[in-house]
């Protein structure tokens, strides 16, 4: 399904359709007021709940700009969402834009998930934009409350139940998280992906939270710039392919929301329905942090179509 891709800043920024999250985060924004993004159908995904921190201005700026504001969580939001975005185009070849910078891990699979279906009909480029956040400070820990696949559509099915567990991770800052959820799992294997970003900040933060990782798993660790997405998705896409015949793998996005979409972009564009994507969060007890876009912008593009 994946017919190309690239990392180039797009050469004009009005599209057939856009997604953004109306979030707490003034980050929700960034993308579109700096690139003066436009759309023929725009469409805001809320999360139903966190209305704080910068929600209301959010929702203010892609309210007068023409966008619906919807909901973009919960069982039914992959039918609502393919709802809303029915019929755009005119029935030839999609531009599709999606700012994920603040969204959740379930809203950008919930994304990907429509953007599967809307590919069947057509060939689609979708341009993802993500605008890392500036640090802010030291990451608290939290319990972990939640640990479920991020979608039942992304359970992952093995033909094999008896294969060893294989854990394909990828690490934020977080303290402890990816150890609590490595326990929970407890994997025979596991590859882990550790970011490098902008910011050493954010490098210090991450060695800090994953510390004692290696001490007590069978880890594999591989690093990636964020600002080098398709290399990522690739090297996620053959690790895939090396060890998904020994493994009953999942796949716990972590970190960096671009890795989010890359995993899960490549789990669902590639058809790889006995890959699990696993969520584990603190829900309410996490840190709640209005942040701000440090300012440079990653693109990933990707054509997408069946026929």
């Amino acid at each position: 399904m994946i017919r190309d891709e690239h990392e180039r800043e797009p050469t004009k920024f009005d599209f057939d359709l856009a997604f953004v999250s109306v979030g707490f985060e003034q980050r929700c924004r960034w993308v579109t007021e700096s690139k003066q993004i436009t759309a023929q159908r725009g469409i805001g995904l809320e999360f139903g709940f966190l209305a704080e921190g910068s929600y209301s201005s959010n929702k203010a700026f892609f309210t007068a700009r023409g966008f619906k504001v919807v909901e973009g969580l919960g069982l039914d939001a992959v039918t609502n969402i393919g709802n809303e975005a029915e019929g755009v185009g005119g029935g030839g070849d999609l531009s599709v834009f999606v700012d994920i910078s603040a969204m959740s891990r379930e809203m950008i699979a919930n994304i990907v998930l429509v953007l599967r279906q809307m590919a069947k009909k057509f060939v689609v480029a979708v341009t993802v934009a993500y605008a890392p956040s500036k640090y802010s400070g030291p990451y608290a820990a939290a319990p972990i409350r939640l640990a479920s696949p991020i979608k039942p559509a992304l359970a992952g099915w093995s033909a094999f139940p008896e294969l060893p567990v294989g854990a394909l991770f990828g690490l934020g800052c977080d303290p402890g998280l990816a150890l609590g959820a490595l326990q929970f799992l407890e994997p025979n294997k596991a590859w882990v992906f550790s970011p490098k970003g902008i910011d050493p900040q954010f490098d210090k933060a991450l060695l800090s939270a994953n510390e004692h990782i290696e001490d007590i798993f069978d880890v594999t660790r591989f690093d990636y710039k964020i600002e080098n997405p398709s290399q990522t998705r690739g090297r996620i896409e053959v690790l895939l392919n090396a060890i998904d015949r020994d493994f009953r793998v999942v796949i716990v996005p972590f970190g960096p929301k671009i890795f989010a979409w890359l995993a899960l972009a490549t789990v669902v564009f590639t058809d790889r329905s006995s890959v699990g994507v696993w969520a584990f969060s603190s829900k309410e007890q996490a840190q709640l942090v209005d942040r701000a876009a440090d300012g440079p912008i990653i693109w990933h593009t990707l054509k997408l179509g069946s026929k």
